[in-house]
């Protein structure tokens, strides 16, 4: 299974970008080969997160709770829901928009992941960075630009395409661009509201 990007914002944070159809979660220590790690009292593996159509699905390996309520087999997750991982780490799944089967999932307790990330980015096939509450990365302008637009990221047979909608002054490295480009490892990508990389974990 591919390992997770990460997308840099600038002034904004750092996401995993899950691609796979399946994504572990487990504790942080050398040599733990999981996708998203969390510096805390977890299992190795604690449990492993699955997309199944527009939704998704938790197969827990350890005591998992949701909403208070204690897991015993696969359940499926729902927009706002409250993870509780073991007596501690506690985390936040979102579907900003449910036109897209991509989710959020956020540390609401005092742990970290393991590297400097705001959050983990469950992808579907559709993915909006920008201001509105409904984008799945929540990205405002620079002071003084009001910006109602936004980077629609979309999933294509041989990889993903990004689409920039008012976004004034985009450009890819040094080359300004109007049509979707092909997101790749590397990529530079900015513009007057917003600029990011995508690299490797």
């Amino acid at each position: 299974m591919p390992k997770p990007k990460i997308l840099w914002i600038d002034g904004v944070g750092s996401y995993a970008m899950c691609d796979s159809d399946e994504v572990s979660v487990g504790q942080a220590y050398p040599g733990n080969d999981v996708d998203l790690a969390i510096r805390g009292d977890i299992s190795r593996k604690a449990c492993i997160i699955r997309r199944k159509g527009e939704d998704h699905l938790i197969q827990p390996f350890q005591t998992i709770s949701i909403d208070g309520q204690n897991l015993e087999r696969p359940a499926l997750l729902r927009s706002g829901c409250i993870l509780k991982i073991g007596d501690r780490v506690e985390l936040r799944y979102t579907r900003p928009t449910l036109l897209s089967g991509t989710a959020r999932l956020e540390l609401v307790s005092s742990h970290r992941w393991q590297g400097v990330l705001s959050a983990a980015i469950l992808l579907g096939d559709s993915l909006i960075i920008g201001p509105d509450p409904q984008s799945h990365v929540i990205c405002q302008a620079p002071r003084g630009i009001d910006w109602q637009g936004r980077f629609l990221w979309f999933r294509q047979a041989d990889g993903w395409m990004c689409k920039g909608v008012d976004c004034p002054g985009l450009a890819v490295g040094e080359n300004p661009v109007s049509a979707p480009f092909k997101l790749e490892t590397g990529l530079r990508v900015q513009s007057d509201v917003a600029s990011w990389t995508l690299t490797d974990l």
